[in-house]
């Protein structure tokens, strides 16, 4: 499984806070602090909540990520089992990574067509810890249709979990916007996925793309 940094350590370091910093906030010490963003010592729940919540954050659920090792002719790949999302300054902050060679690589992913090369390049070449630190699902998804220099294998392979996260995605869309425009009575789930799959399909059989299908729900809103 990739891992990253912990939930407190990445919320302190959002905050641009020191550890002495959030442990006066949170109302323990430097010491412990630094325990618990290294794993040698584990918080119960409620102080974690305390600590995140004295820097203005909530505990959230976040989805299990595991990555498959793929070998294909001269190639290692590896695929998730499910996209997730970053926060903003990961998915939009320039960083550079090295290949297993230890070559240095620039990945530009403040803009849109840097990051279809980035992610163009993470896909085919990174690790599963850049892969997991650097690919945002939702950014990855509006990239898919332009990363046509991907290997069909591993394009292939990626495909189903795009897919997935983008069912996702016009389901929360489409019923944000019938819940805008119903707040009196909010439709029932089962309603709204059955008018958004009618209405995926209408817009799909008239040749639309994803990205298109996503932009008039959006407008729908």
């Amino acid at each position: 499984m990739a891992t990253r940094r912990s939930l407190i350590e990445e919320a302190r370091v959002a905050a641009r806070l020191t550890q002495e910093a959030l442990a006066r906030r949170a109302g323990t010490t430097q010491s412990t602090l630094s325990a618990y963003e290294r794993g040698t010592k584990s918080p119960t729940l409620t102080v974690a909540e305390r600590i995140l919540a004295s820097i203005g954050y909530d505990l959230a659920l976040t989805p299990h990520i595991t990555f498959r090792q793929l070998e294909y002719r001269a190639h290692t790949w590896y695929v998730p089992n499910r996209l997730w999302r970053l926060d903003l300054i990961a998915s939009f902050t320039p960083v550079t990574v090295r290949d297993p060679y230890g070559t240095a690589h620039d990945l530009d992913l403040d803009t849109r067509p840097g990051r279809i090369d980035a992610y163009r390049w993470l896909l085919e070449h990174g690790g599963p810890e850049q892969i997991f630190n650097h690919i945002d699902g939702a950014l990855l998804v509006d990239a898919w249709n332009d990363l046509t220099e991907l290997p069909t294998p591993l394009r292939m392979e990626w495909q189903p979990q795009v897919e997935h996260a983008y069912t996702d995605m016009v389901d929360a869309l489409l019923i944000r916007g019938l819940r805008a425009r119903h707040p009196e009575k909010a439709p029932n789930p089962v309603t709204q996925t059955r008018h958004l799959k009618r209405l995926v399909r209408r817009m799909a059989d008239r040749g639309l793309t994803p990205n298109e299908i996503l932009q008039v729900l959006r407008k729908r809103r």
